[in-house]
């Protein structure tokens, strides 16, 4: 297979696995889909043009052109003119990414950011410690519990232990199956919290409805309209959702009383997600060597050998990736051992 040249014939339909797969990995962690499509399609060919992309996406060059030019500002793809062209090849940096396309270093920068505003806000609030104590303990402790978070992915990124895990078990101020009413509004610290995260960007409304998980733990489905101000429909289907995805549980029915959903833990809710996205990495290894066996064995035969032997090893070059990425990622799942250890 030639420079330049994009798969064909039966090899598509390898190649759509292919991206299915860094698209699954993305949906798992809240990554918008379009862009990690064009991720995936990097990561496959090497070097692509913007012509190019959209041949293989389908999406506007506005779209395209939008998403590269993103990729180029946290620095993980790069760009070089094409001879005698005013077109450019765009290409993974690959020691910046792995499966998804924020890079390690942006996550850790951004969780400092939060870090360092969450002790601001928890200094602001201890003043009405004196007012509401019961309150003022119990966001304090949920802010704890992001803190906790934030140190799990320190000790993976930069495998530095900056504190020891925070007190964040709030069960003794209030049950489970009771919900804080706040004497003051949470609105501000709410939206705060994840607009310098930057968590959930991409979906506004599912980022709202978490965040006030985030400060009151425990609701029942018409607190949270009254809350959020969204319809019971748009609340029902993210409580749906969340259910299925076990990052929002639920008490069990009691007569004549409404639900209660929770989200006991918000740094074991987070970490739950990455490690089950890392799960599911992991997991496509037989499929990709079973896919891999087959185009050897037909390797000679086949009519379109130049895409069997480029697929071939690009399989093979994803398989080494995947198994490094496991013994990479040991560190956070350590933390996660040693977080649930101390939670407990």
């Amino acid at each position: 297979m030639n420079k330049g040249e994009l798969l064909s014939g039966r090899s598509k339909k390898i190649e759509r696995e292919i991206v299915a797969f860094y698209k699954t990995a993305g949906k798992m962690v809240n990554l918008n889909s379009r862009m990690t499509e064009i991720f995936a399609y990097l990561k496959i060919y090497d070097a692509l043009s913007q012509d190019q992309l959209k041949q293989l996406t389908g999406f506007s060059l506005g779209t395209i052109s939008t998403t590269l030019q993103s990729f180029l500002q946290t620095g993980i793809i790069s760009r070089k003119l094409i001879p005698k062209t005013h077109k450019n090849l765009y290409s993974i940096r690959p020691e910046k990414v792995n499966f998804v396309y924020t890079p390690s270093t942006q996550i850790i920068e951004s969780l400092e950011i939060l870090d360092s505003y969450i002790v601001e806000k928890q200094a602001e609030v201890q003043k009405l410690q004196s007012r509401y104590p019961i309150e003022i303990k119990f966001l304090h402790m949920r802010l704890n519990s992001l803190r906790n978070y934030i140190e799990v992915q320190r000790r993976q990124i930069n495998r530095e232990k900056k504190y020891s895990y925070f007190q964040e078990d709030v069960s003794e101020l209030v049950p489970l199956d009771e919900m804080m009413d706040y004497s003051f509004d949470t609105r501000e610290l709410e939206e705060g919290l994840m607009e310098v995260w930057g968590y959930m960007k991409n979906d506004p409304i599912r980022k709202r409805l978490v965040s006030i998980f985030f400060t009151h733990r425990s609701l029942d489905q018409q607190t949270l309209m009254d809350i959020s101000g969204f319809s019971r429909s748009t609340v029902s289907r993210f409580l749906n959702r969340e259910l299925k995805r076990e990052y929002i549980h639920v008490l069990p029915r009691e007569y004549r009383k409404p639900r209660i959903y929770y989200l006991k833990s918000i740094s074991m809710s987070v970490l739950s997600i990455i490690l089950k996205t890392d799960h599911f990495i992991f997991s496509c290894v037989p499929r990709f060597q079973e896919i891999l066996s087959t185009l050897q064995s037909e390797k000679h035969s086949n009519r379109e050998r130049k895409d069997t032997v480029f697929l071939i090893t690009k399989l093979k070059k994803i398989i080494e990736q995947i198994e490094a990425f496991k013994n990479k990622t040991r560190f956070i799942r350590q933390a996660h051992h040693e977080l649930s250890r101390f939670l407990e």
